[in-house]
C-alpha cells in the first residue's frame, strides 16, 4: 500500500511543480503560466 501512496505523491508533485507551471499554453501567448503571470501582473 505504501508504494501506491508514494506513486500518488510523486505524480502530484510532478503535476504541481513541472507540468502545469512550465508547459506552454496557446491561451497565454505560448508562455508558461508562470511566465504569463509574471509578465502581465505588473
Amino acid at each position: 500500500m505504501s508504494g501506491l501512496l508514494e506513486a500518488k505523491s510523486l505524480i502530484f508533485e510532478y503535476i504541481e511543480t513541472f507540468y502545469n507551471s512550465r508547459r506552454l499554453h496557446s491561451h497565454c501567448k505560448m508562455l508558461s503560466p508562470n511566465e504569463f503571470e509574471k509578465k502581465y501582473s505588473a
